[in-house]
């Protein structure tokens, strides 16, 4: 633009000298200049010249006076330009003592913010906290205040350092400021999943969809997610309890977060609250899909509990009378209820259709409280077996000949 505006000057003079040089022939004019006992005289069209060549003459002065200047001030930026791409190189290298030491030289001659912040870095790398914060601050001191972009620095080392609760307090900060800042709402992200903080991380995922680094669908899957670790590490009925309260409908109906609940109130021996909610589950998965593992849950349950769960258990049965995890549950559950003889047929039934560690273990204490010492030792040594081996795919040891452990 500036080589613009000189072209556009040089021209218009030359237009104004050409449309004025016929004039200043025919009259050039008379100068005269009287200092003392002294008089010049001269014509006007000498004396531009001449003062154009003064003038010309001071600014050649003047340029070489300043070249040494702008030499040494060409070639230290130069320098500082290549220390700071030495420090960079450096950083990205992992040398971090060397990238301190270049950035250093660079920022000795040109201080920038994105040289601090890398500076910083370099520092953090080799664990100098007391570095890392004068550097910083030497970032922040260039706008008078602190700056975004530093603060947002400072919470990304904090959380690599795991000064979890220093981080989550500075990014939690700039997302008030920047309610859909990608780099903000990311380290929050994480920030909240190292600390465990799950109900955190649930209420940030409508964040995150807005500001577009998740969809819809893996929002929901975050969120769903969260609110499984909220239930697993609830300590007591209060605080499960209280959790499932804060969940909004819709998660309370996603099948992982109510198979959590019901895990984790058998866990905590609430059978009465996780009695209607596993049952519920094994209502949604009708036909010969039914969930072993729910089975199994539905299985644990106190006194009062029981009767209402072993005529559940009968009634699924007659309509899948084959179904192994069904003949498992209603037998472990007849052995806690010590109704030896009933649990017995269909602990029986259940290893011949599909053997797994629950049932023989079961049918173990079954045959030893019945005293067929043999037949509850064979299976103990199929469950031990099956709990050694069923993931490699090893099939299991054959039944006894006789049902009554071969006596």
């Amino acid at each position: 633009m500036k080589r613009l505006i000189a072209l556009l000057l040089m021209l218009l003079t030359l237009a104004v000298a050409a449309w004025l040089a016929p004039a200043v022939l025919q009259d050039p004019g008379r100068v005269s200049i009287a200092i003392g006992r002294w008089q010049l005289e001269m014509s006007a069209v000498v004396l531009v010249a001449g003062i154009a060549l003064v003038w010309l003459g001071l600014s050649v002065s003047l340029a070489v006076l300043r070249l040494p200047g702008k030499v040494l001030r060409a070639a230290r930026r130069e320098r500082a330009q290549r220390q700071l791409e030495n420090g960079f190189l450096a950083l990205t290298e992992g040398d971090w003592q060397r990238a301190e030491s270049a950035l250093r030289q660079s920022l000795d001659y040109r201080p920038s913010t994105a040289g601090f912040l890398a500076a910083a870095r370099a520092a953090q790398g080799r664990s100098d906290q007391a570095g890392r914060e004068r550097w910083l601050q030497l970032a922040d001191r260039r706008f008078g205040r602190r700056h975004f972009v530093t603060q947002l620095a400072r919470a990304r080392m904090a959380l690599q350092d795991g000064r979890l609760n220093e981080a989550i307090s500075v990014l939690e900060d700039l997302h008030l400021r920047k309610r859909r800042h990608p780099g903000v709402l990311q380290l929050l992200l994480q920030a909240y999943q190292d600390a465990g903080r799950w109900n955190d991380l649930r209420l940030l995922t409508p964040a995150l969809r807005k500001a577009g680094i998740v969809d819809r669908p893996r929002a929901d899957e975050l969120a769903a997610l969260a609110a499984v670790r909220q239930i697993e590490y609830s300590v007591d009925q209060h605080q499960l309890e209280h959790s499932w309260r804060q969940f909004g409908r819709g998660l309370r109906k996603v099948s992982a977060v109510r198979r959590a609940f019901g895990r984790r109130a058998t866990e905590l021996g609430l059978s009465r609250q996780a009695g209607a909610l596993l049952a519920g589950l094994l209502d949604d998965t009708p036909g010969g899909n039914v969930d072993e593992e729910l089975l199994q849950l539905y299985a644990i349950s106190d006194a009062n509990e029981r009767a209402a769960r072993i005529a559940s258990c009968e009634q699924r049965l007659r309509q899948r009378p084959s179904h192994a995890g069904l003949l498992t549950a209603l037998g472990l559950l007849y052995l806690d209820d010590r109704r030896y003889t009933e649990a017995r047929p269909h602990l029986e039934r259940a290893v011949e259709i599909k053997p797994t560690y629950q049932a023989y273990a079961a049918l173990g204490r079954v045959l030893d409280h019945e005293g067929d010492a043999q037949g509850a030792a064979h299976a103990y040594r199929q469950a031990l077996h099956l709990s050694a081996h069923q993931r490699g795919g090893h099939r299991p040891l054959s039944l006894p000949a006789s049902g009554n452990g071969g006596k």
